[in-house]
């Protein structure tokens, strides 16, 4: 056991046996409680030994990260909103497994501090031990541009980061430091993050909480429960012990728990902890204000509910001055705050418990802190109003501060003893007491008992006590049914009263709904409760006391929920959801034709981003204006927006304001756009002058697709673009360090760049094949109407009624047409020419493609096979499989000859057309064999006679045979298709030595097996296997089992998707040594990811 295990072990031990020691004091107080309620199940029974082991420190096989370690350090370069790239240097720990994780040390190097990001990836579970951490991140940058147009600075990252859930230890004290700067926050979490028991303090800082700050004011977050785009997901915190010093507020959390340890909250944005339930079940909680630096108006504040029990609060100010309103320890915008068992001290010149809502005890009355005097003196308090109280004793004066109702309260005391008060207001003063009744009025038991259930709880109360309108045990509130006897005023006698849960009902179009989930058929854009908006989307759980109104239609695609936009008047209804959700998925289920209408940013929502998907299903928007906003769709773009034309579109340069760029799309584009056209649109745009200033002029400029482009821009276009004005302007997006424009294209009169057609370009269905990839197989996305019946397209079309674009050739040239065509060059108009030992061909009609051959014949010694010159043929990529028509011949002494193996001079002949060369070369004599000299044999007693061989004689026809054997060992022309064991093969080099071919296919489309091997050979010539054919395996339906023995492939000798059809069953076996290699090739050239490779 490590001595870091060893001291937490002591640790534990300790307070698990004084957990045993308070959970038998409750359990001996809270006998026959009917219902286990939150407070009870969390934070007093989790002090069992049982529960205590299982939060020991998990150090096993932990993977512990220096921060000084210089491994850990690395380049990254950000781009701001202005475009402008910076390079700095970070540390960045991406935590993608379950497993424990140790962080130690401190990101200051030489003096200065590397930005340090941590981030728990959604669906990880982490325990994150920091031993002696001190992480401080510093740099800021201008981040993006709002929906004002004002530019917003943010930071690199939090220091923590957590998307998945994270179990935080501290072993030795370490601090963790944001920026100083407004609005930044140390840890970011959409997950769940929980502090655990530990051995030493994490400290949350924000950069201008420090002493040196030069920040007056703090605006800032210690925690941040949520993430631009991710509305419905907001994190969890909890602490369960440890000790935890925080700067800045807990913000935007679902649910903030506390069942043990100590924390001290300071310096929060207008409150401490802002979460929708806020649960605090045990632990020494510390909030402290400072008037100097930051007010506050509440320091815990629930949207939903606070419940309080079993807690020991504390509140302070640091900097004491008069305020003009007292700072709010509690509110509830749901008015459901409830405290029970629990001490709360405060200052009351400068806190009251709560400033707007009520606060009330789990009966459901309203209760205040009051001072009551005449106690025994120096005693702990057992019970008020029946309801258990630890940690709390009255003063040496017999004085005691506590929770009171406003009406009878009763005070048992640990000897026993029983007292009783009545609140009393005076009218005129304005003077609020508790008086003591002397003697003490008598008493009351009151039996509780849930409905359906056997066990019972029991309180003593005061006579004349009174009952709220509810019973809360710390999970669910209950209504009081007094039976036939009807509500008392009153309690007046001993009474049993049963507990039905409230059921605060659910209304969907202003009708009551009984069911658990809502209806599939539309979005519903929703009230909770407490009256917050949200969207709930169909098959949702559904919320008790929530109302439910029926937006826009849903329709279910890849098996995800999107909003249905059937007209343009469901923009109007879209507007509202995206004003809470910005992240909707949103289908176009029709053209919308907007008449010249002004919009205001169809996907903007409230912040001017999106986050979605945006699909446009093929559709189009047409004939629409947008008034004040650059962009027809959105500001910023963060999400995914495909598959729409808009057409017919005109956007204006900012005349008021010039922070935006101009883009029809959207001015910035950090997500991904992909299969959208942007036709006949004006762009406005303005020039930029000498008195503009720097934001100005780096931000005032305009495109046609997405003002600014971050992310990717693929398999688009725009046609017909007019940029009215005299200001910058891109013809597609202009774009900065990191981006992408992949396969996208604009109109030009000339082809300049890449992306640059020309309308002959867009016409052909050039453009359209470059969109689709060359794909015709019904499964692209764009088609076009070239030389079918139908009326000709000048520009691609997402309408599959429209003619499949096939790419090919006629003849050699290169052609694009609506029925299908030659896939490589069928002919070749070529003028050859020759040059020493080589002939060269070039067509005619494209110099691109060509043909060089290489004759080559080297001397040799007889050796009784045939010696054939090389013919080395080059092909041009754009060649095609055209065969080069050359003709051979050799010559002996002049005269014709086949005769390869004899010794002798042969001259070589190869001509194509007019060109030809010759080549001379000599096969010599075989040197003479030296005679062996054989000893003469020692003469044997008895010689022994060996029969004389007969003679056997070689025919003529015999040796004419093996002669033209020898003689057909000449290697095929290039071109030529071979077929061995049920393979087709094509020539690809055609030498004596060193020939290859490509694998084109197979001829039985059956077979379940098919082997690709190293080499064939055809007779006598033995040829490499190098290349794999595009159709190799098309209609491959029935193969099972591919195995690939040659070793010559690579990603250039093999043809784009040759393997795309092969089905997700087959098994590809490679070679060992290979099987890396092949896997990136076969990958790379279509392969799905699912076809398993093995060795």
């Amino acid at each position: 056991m490590t001595e870091m295990e060893e001291k937490m072990r002591k640790k534990f031990y300790r307070q698990a046996q004084k957990g045993i020691c308070i959970a038998t004091l409750s359990a001996t107080v809270l006998t026959n409680i009917p219902t286990v309620s939150y407070a009870e199940a969390y934070a007093k029974g989790r002090a069992v030994m049982e529960e205590m082991q299982k939060l020991s420190l998990p150090t096993e096989n932990a993977v512990t990260f220096n921060l000084a370690d210089a491994a850990l350090r690395q380049e990254k370069t950000f781009v701001d909103a202005y475009g402008e790239d910076f390079t700095t240097t970070v540390i960045e720990i991406n935590i993608a497994k379950n497993g424990t994780y140790i962080i130690k040390g401190s990101n200051e190097i030489n003096g200065a501090f590397v930005d340090t990001h941590i981030k728990v990836e959604k669906g990880v579970e982490a325990n994150i031990i920091f031993d002696g951490a001190q992480i401080q991140n510093n740099q800021m940058y201008d981040s993006g541009v709002d929906s004002c147009g004002n530019i917003y600075t943010n930071q690199l990252f939090p220091v923590l980061d957590i998307e998945g859930t994270a179990n935080l230890y501290v072993e030795e004290d370490s601090c963790l430091t944001s920026p100083d700067k407004y609005d930044s926050y140390v840890i970011q979490v959409t997950g769940d993050i929980t502090l655990k028991e530990g051995n030493g303090r994490l400290t949350l800082m924000l950069g201008n909480c420090k002493e040196d700050s030069e920040e007056e004011e703090n605006y800032g977050y210690s925690i941040l429960g949520r993430k631009e785009g991710e509305n419905r997901r907001q994190g969890t915190v909890t602490l369960e012990g440890g000790d935890l010093v925080a700067y800045g507020a807990i913000e935007g959390v679902e649910k903030f728990t506390m069942t043990g340890g100590k924390a001290d909250l300071s310096y929060g944005d207008g409150r401490c902890v802002y979460a929708k339930d806020i649960a605090i079940l045990g632990g020494e909680l510390s909030l402290t204000d400072d008037a100097e630096k930051e007010w506050i108006s509440y320091f815990l504040k629930g949207r939903n509910s606070v419940y309080i029990d079993g807690a020991k609060i504390t509140a302070k100010q640091k900097s004491p001055t008069q305020q003009s309103v007292k700072i709010g320890i509690v509110e509830s915008e749901g008015s459901n705050t409830v405290i029970c068992n629990s001490v709360i001290s405060y200052d009351e010149q400068y806190f009251t418990l709560n400033r707007m809502s009520d606060v009330s005890d789990v009966y459901g009355r309203k209760i205040g802190l009051f001072t009551v005097d005449g106690l025994l003196e120096n005693t702990k308090v057992k019970t008020i109003n029946g309801q258990p109280v630890t940690n709390l004793q009255t003063a040496e004066d017999g004085t005691l501060k506590c929770f009171m109702e406003y009406g009878k309260n009763i005070i048992t005391l640990e000897d026993g003893s029983v007292y009783t008060y009545t609140y009393q207001l005076d009218g005129e003063n304005a003077i609020e007491n508790m008086i003591k009744d002397d003697p003490a009025v008598s008493t009351h038991k009151i039996t509780l008992q849930v409905e359906g259930e056997t066990n019972q709880q029991e309180f003593v109360v005061p006579d004349g006590f009174k009952l709220g309108n509810r019973y809360f045990d710390g999970q669910r509130y209950y209504e009081y049914d007094y039976g036939s006897a009807g509500t008392p005023d009153k309690i007046t006698e001993d009474m049993m009263i049963t507990l039905r849960e409230v059921e605060l009902g659910v209304t969907v179009d202003g009708e009551k709904f009984e069911g658990d989930v809502l209806p599939n058929a539309v979005f519903y854009l929703a009230q909770d409760r407490n009256g917050d908006s949200f969207v709930a989307y169909p098959g949702d759980t559904v919320k008790q006391g929530a109302s439910y109104t029926s937006s826009l239609p849903a329709v279910k695609k890849d098996g995800k929920w999107f909003v249905k936009i059937g007209g343009k008047a469901d923009f109007d209804s879209l507007d509202e959801l995206l004003q809470e959700d910005d992240a909707l998925k949103i289908l176009l289920d029709a053209d919308i034709d907007f008449s010249e209408e002004d919009v205001f940013g169809l996907l903007n929502g409230g912040a001017s981003s999106f986050y979605g998907i945006f699909d446009g299903n093929g559709h189009s928007i047409t004939n629409v204006k947008s008034k004040y906003y650059p962009y027809i769709l959105t500001g910023n773009n963060y999400g995914t927006i495909k598959n729409v034309r808009i057409r017919n579109a005109t956007v204006p340069s900012r005349n008021y304001s010039a922070d935006f760029r101009s883009g029809i799309l959207c001015s910035n584009n950090y997500g991904t756009i992909e299969n959208c056209a942007v036709e006949n649109a004006v762009i406005k745009t303005k020039k930029k002058i000498e008195y503009d200033d720097e934001m100005t002029i780096k931000l005032r400029v305009h495109s046609a697709l997405a003002g600014g482009n971050y992310g990717t821009i693929k398999d688009s276009f725009v046609k017909d673009i007019t940029f009215d004005g005299d200001g910058d302007t891109y013809p597609l997006s202009q774009s900065f360090t990191g981006s992408h424009i992949e396969n996208t294209y604009y109109l030009s009169e000339k082809a300049e760049d890449k992306n640059a057609k020309t309308a002959q370009q867009f016409a052909s269905g050039e453009v359209c094949s470059l969109l689709n990839h060359g794909v015709s197989d019904g499964s692209q996305y764009w088609y076009q109407n070239i030389d079918n019946d139908g009326e000709k397209d000048q520009a691609p079309v997402a309408d599959s009624s429209h003619g499949t674009v096939y790419t090919g050739y006629q003849e050699c040239v290169k052609s694009y047409s609506n029925e299908k065509l030659p896939e490589s060059p069928t002919a070749h108009d070529t003028i050859y020419t020759a040059q020493g030992n080589v002939i060269t061909g070039i067509c005619k009609k494209d110099s691109a493609h060509s043909v060089r051959m290489t004759v080559s014949g080297k001397d040799a010694v007889y050796d009784k096979t045939a010696h054939a010159v090389d013919i080395g043929i080059e092909l041009s990529e754009e060649w095609g499989k055209v065969e080069v028509p050359y003709e051979i011949f050799y010559t002996r002494e002049g005269a014709q000859t086949e005769d390869l193996t004899s010794p002798g001079t042969i001259k070589t002949t190869v001509s194509v057309g007019t060109a030809k060369v010759e080549v001379v070369y000599t096969i010599k004599e075989a040197p003479a064999e030296k005679p062996v000299v054989t000893p003469t044999a020692k003469p044997t007693d008895k010689p022994v006679a060996t029969p004389t061989a007969k003679p056997t004689k070689t025919s003529d026809s015999q040796a004419t045979k093996k002669s033209a054997e020898r003689e057909k060992a000449v290697p095929k022309k290039v071109g030529a298709i071979l077929k061995v064991k049920g393979n087709k093969y094509r020539v690809t080099k055609s030498k004596a030595k060193g020939s290859t071919v490509e694998f084109t296919g197979y001829t039985n489309k059956k077979k379940k097996k098919v082997t690709i091997p190293e080499s064939i050979t055809v007779q006598g010539v033995e040829y490499d296997v190098t290349s794999i054919g595009e159709k190799a395996f098309s209609n491959c339906k029935k193969l099972t089992l591919l195995e690939i023995k040659t070793k010559k492939l690579t990603k250039k000798t093999v043809a784009k998707k040759t393997f795309k059809s092969i089905r997700k069953k087959t098994v590809i076996k490679v070679p060992k040594s290979k099987y890396k290699a092949y896997k990136k090739v076969l990958r790379a050239r279509g392969l799905n990811k699912k076809v398993k490779i093995k060795k």
